[in-house]
């Protein structure tokens, strides 16, 4: 495997000469395997939290190209959406040991015949075999956009129920999916409500409250 970046401390990487911090200050967005193409990618974005430095990459993109070997351990059914989003190690490992899964070496670069092996906080694991790793970042400008609670409630209900239903030739673009996707994420971070008993009661007066008098 050839990798255009080295792994520090199984939990960062060293990208021209810049730290990151892939377990405090990124949040695990998802993968796309495209089998056609051989290729896996894996996409980062950067916490909001308050410790992250203003300067630090916007968006992280991982991508395994002519993947030979591709194994996933689902996560533990009662995690949570920061355990999921939480990169836990990452680490170059030997293929030919490929029943071990929850270890971590010390290898800054891969040699030839190693894996990559992602192992978040929830438990899943990502495992790959690839003849390339190459890592691009940005630094694409961040919006923030603010919400009434009321109209956070009312926006998360919508989204979470566009996301579990079977939309058809409602996109355009993938792309316009996968944003459905961060949002309703986003909300999930903010909202305690939707995870109450009398969420239903909580979401009718948020409605109540936008909607326009007749």
């Amino acid at each position: 495997m050839k990798a255009n970046f080295e792994i520090t401390d199984n939990h960062a990487l060293t990208f021209e000469g810049r730290h990151i911090d892939l377990h405090n200050n990124f949040e695990f967005v998802g993968f796309e395997y495209n089998v056609a193409d051989r290729e896996i990618k894996l996409n980062w974005k950067k916490s909001n939290g308050d410790w992250v430095d203003k300067n630090e990459f916007s968006t992280l993109l991982l991508t395994h190209k002519e993947v030979t070997f591709l194994k996933v351990i689902n996560q533990e059914e009662k995690s949570t959406y920061v355990e999921d989003s939480c990169l836990g190690d990452i680490t170059f490992f030997p293929s030919t040991v490929r029943e071990l899964n929850d270890r971590t070496i010390l290898r800054s670069t891969p040699n030839e015949d190693d894996d990559i092996l992602y192992l978040f906080e929830n438990g899943q694991l990502i495992r790959i075999h690839c003849e390339e790793a190459e890592l691009k970042v940005s630094k694409e400008q961040i919006l923030n956009i603010t919400f009434t609670k009321d109209e956070a409630l009312v926006a998360f209900e919508f989204v979470s129920r566009l996301n579990e239903t079977e939309q058809g030739g409602l996109f355009e673009d993938q792309a316009e999916q996968k944003i459905l996707w961060l949002i309703e994420g986003q909300f999930q971070k903010k909202l305690v409500e939707p995870f109450v008993s009398n969420y239903k009661e909580t979401i009718a007066n948020a409605r109540k409250n936008i909607r326009d008098e007749t």
